[in-house]
């Protein structure tokens, strides 16, 4: 994706919702909120920063009305913020925000990881997904395309849900995703180790197979924080901001 947004505190109505390549006009306005998402993770649009529906959908060279439903999904799920006479922004992406992702994903995950753990082991053909994932994984770390290793592990852990055969886990996992990406895209844009993340989910697939459910609890806490923390996102996130300005 091509950016060019201004990175100023308060840039320009004419420059706030640039940057974003142009998408084929069959896409649906899910794949335009998608695209909104990676680019708020890759730091090329800013929190807080207004975005004005006529000037996205020049940017994706698509009509307004799928631009404003992904807007309002956004705002849905909470990822963008909207305020009579004020317009639409992108969240606050400060360490309140991260903590509050870390820890939901955490309990959600783990719930999720020792249901679908008890699925694997009785079906161990079910397998076949994961590591379908896994290699989609490799194959992006091994191109270094961090986008595409963003998606492919957002992927692995819907599979997951999807072996959980839980539809209120799925539905509250579907809510809270692009928080999710986002954060993977904070957390991979220094990343340089990118082989370790192939390893963390080799890992976590271990973990599914073969450990309690307490063993399980604690390799997901593992998986999902990591070498990461909430102030470390929020300090990447600033870091992020400045550097664009320069």
């Amino acid at each position: 994706m091509s950016v060019k947004l201004s990175l100023r505190a308060n840039p320009p109505r004419s420059a706030e919702a640039k940057g974003i390549r142009p998408i084929a006009a069959d896409s649906l306005s899910e794949r335009v909120a998608d695209q909104i998402v990676e680019a708020i993770g890759n730091g090329r649009l800013l929190a807080g920063q207004r975005l004005y529906e006529i000037e996205v959908a020049k940017q994706f060279a698509i009509s307004r009305v799928p631009v404003r439903e992904a807007l309002l999904v956004l705002q849905s799920q909470g990822v963008l913020r909207s305020t009579p006479r004020r317009g639409t922004h992108v969240i606050d992406l400060d360490e309140n925000w991260a903590r509050e992702v870390y820890e939901t994903r955490t309990a959600l995950e783990t719930r999720c990881s020792q249901r679908a753990a008890l699925v694997l082991r009785a079906d161990p053909r079910a397998l076949e997904v994961l590591d379908s994932h896994i290699t989609t994984l490799q194959e992006a770390c091994r191109s270094r395309n961090k986008p595409e290793i963003n998606r492919a592990d957002l992927a692995f852990h819907s599979a997951v849900y999807d072996l959980a055969g839980s539809p209120l886990l799925l539905t509250l996992w579907n809510a809270m995703s692009r928080h999710v990406m986002i954060l993977f895209g904070i957390e991979t844009y220094g990343h340089s180790d990118l082989d370790g993340i192939v390893e963390e989910h080799v890992e976590l697939r271990r973990v599914l197979l073969e450990e309690t459910a307490a063993g399980i609890a604690d390799g997901v806490a593992r998986h999902v924080i990591g070498p990461f923390d909430s102030k470390m996102i929020a300090e990447r996130t600033q870091e992020t901001a400045f550097e664009r300005q320069q």
